[in-house]
C-alpha cells in the first residue's frame, strides 16, 4: 500500500463516507431509478476509497469494473468491496477491448487529471461502452467559481477545469452520436440541518459572486457549485 493510499485514509472517517455516499445518493439517485439496480452494469473510472462501490454495496449491486493507475487502490477497493473486475492502467484505451458494455458509468474529479488532448477521446472511448438507456456520469472542478481555484491548482496532478461551456465543447469534439445531455450543479445534499444551512449559505454567496461577475462584465456561467457534473444518457 503506497502513500497516497495512506494520504486518504488519514482523510477519511465513518463521517467523511458517509458525507460522499449522501451526495453521490441526492446527486445520483435519478439516474438510478431510471435505469433500475437489478442486474446493472457499473464502471467507475478512479475509485478513490471505494465510497461509490460502497454505495452500490449497500443496495446489492457488485457486477461492477473499477480502473485505476494505481495498484494500491485497486488492492484497497478490490478487497473492501465486491466488485467483479478491476484494470490497471494509465491509459484508458490500452484496456478498450477488456471493458464491457455497462448501464452506468461515473468519474468523480478523474477527468481533470489526464492530459487535455486526452479528454475527448476519452469521453468518446467510455460512450462506446455504454449500454443504450445507460448513463455516463462525469463530475469535474467548477471554473466558473473563483472560488474554486484550490480545486484546479490544489495539487500538480491537475491539467484543467471546466465550466458550463466547456463541458458542451468537449461532448461536441467527442463525436459521439444519439445521445442527450446536461450539465448540472453537483449539489450539496440537504439531508440534515446543518446541510441546509450550508446550502442557504452557499446561494447566498453565489449570489454575491455572481453579482460581482455582472459588475466586472466578464464572461460567467449559471452554475456556482465548487463542481460540476456531465450528465450524458445513451439514446
Amino acid at each position: 500500500m503506497n502513500n497516497y493510499v495512506k494520504h486518504l485514509e488519514e482523510l477519511s472517517t465513518p463521517a467523511t463516507l458517509k458525507r460522499k455516499k449522501d451526495y453521490i445518493d441526492y446527486n445520483l439517485r435519478s439516474y438510478f431509478k431510471r435505469i433500475g439496480l437489478t442486474n446493472i452494469k457499473v464502471l467507475e473510472v478512479g475509485p478513490g476509497l471505494g465510497e461509490f462501490e460502497s454505495y452500490l454495496n449497500d443496495r446489492e449491486v457488485s457486477d461492477i469494473d473499477i480502473v485505476d493507475n494505481d495498484k494500491s487502490i485497486l488492492d484497497y477497493v478490490s478487497k473492501k468491496y465486491r466488485i467483479k473486475r478491476y484494470y490497471l492502467t494509465n491509459n484508458i484505451s490500452l484496456i478498450d477491448k477488456k471493458l464491457g458494455k455497462y448501464n452506468f458509468i461515473f468519474l468523480m474529479q478523474v477527468l481533470e487529471h489526464l492530459p487535455v488532448d486526452k479528454y475527448a477521446t476519452t469521453l468518446r472511448l467510455l460512450y462506446k461502452h455504454l449500454e443504450k438507456g445507460g448513463f455516463l456520469v462525469i463530475v469535474v472542478p467548477n471554473a466558473n467559481n473563483p472560488l474554486g481555484l484550490v480545486e484546479r491548482y490544489g495539487d500538480l496532478q491537475h491539467t484543467g477545469s471546466f465550466t458550463e461551456q466547456s463541458l458542451k465543447d468537449l461532448v461536441n469534439l467527442s463525436g459521439i452520436e444519439d445521445y442527450s445531455a446536461e450539465i448540472k450543479g453537483y449539489e450539496i445534499p440537504p439531508f440534515d440541518p446543518l446541510n441546509i444551512l450550508r446550502v442557504i449559505l452557499q446561494k447566498i454567496l453565489h449570489l454575491i459572486l455572481l453579482s460581482a461577475m455582472i459588475i466586472n462584465g466578464g464572461l460567467f456561467f449559471r452554475i456556482m457549485t465548487p463542481n460540476i457534473a456531465l450528465v450524458i444518457e445513451k439514446t
